[in-house]
């Protein structure tokens, strides 16, 4: 069976995801978290959100292992990263759900998709929300949507199958990522 890779963005949970189920059913999984630093230099971004993620992070790591497998953290560019997955591993299929996040991941997500097409690889992106991406009019959004929002949950997946050889990496430290405490001076409510 293949190597399915699931990219975890911002769905950080083992339950109720579709990618991670379809990735699973379909052949050995690598989980991985990308830590990407040019977006945490955002100025959307904060060293708390970080903090907060990098908890988020660490239970998933814990939730994987316990399943059976190991969740991959690297740093640096999307596509850098998943290259370098592509030429230690071979060819794989490539899942994740769609984000829903900023400009900044959109471009980066619209990227990992000429990557994927250029490199012959299949990146599967299921929708997380209610969201519906890239329709080609307004018409008939809200009944899509309504029945992604009325369908069962899926359950965790019973375990995961491991990849040989791959380390976890570490999660790194807001300090080693350049993200500050930063006191907004507009905040308005405190004196």
């Amino acid at each position: 069976m293949s190597l399915q890779v699931l990219w975890f963005k911002r769905d950080l949970r083992l339950a109720d995801h579709e990618a991670l189920c379809a990735a699973a059913a379909a052949g050995p999984v690598l989980p991985i978290f990308i830590v990407e630093p040019d977006y945490w230099q955002l100025p959307d971004t904060s060293y708390r959100q970080w903090e907060f993620w990098r908890g988020c992070v660490a239970d998933l790591a814990t939730a994987i292992r316990a399943q059976g497998g190991t969740l991959h953290i690297a740093q640096g560019d999307a596509v850098a990263v998943l290259e370098t997955l592509r030429q230690r591993h071979g060819p794989f299929t490539l899942w994740a759900h769609e984000e829903t996040g900023n400009g900044w991941t959109y471009a980066r997500d619209r990227r990992v998709g000429a990557w994927a097409r250029q490199a012959g690889l299949i990146w599967e992106e299921l929708p997380q929300q209610g969201v519906i991406r890239r329709l080609p009019h307004r018409d008939g959004w809200a009944r899509r949507r309504d029945a992604f929002a009325h369908a069962p949950q899926r359950p965790a997946p019973d375990a995961l199958r491991p990849v040989p050889g791959v380390e976890p990496g570490p999660i790194p430290s807001a300090r080693a990522l350049r993200i500050t405490a930063r006191i907004d001076s507009t905040c308005h409510i405190c004196p």
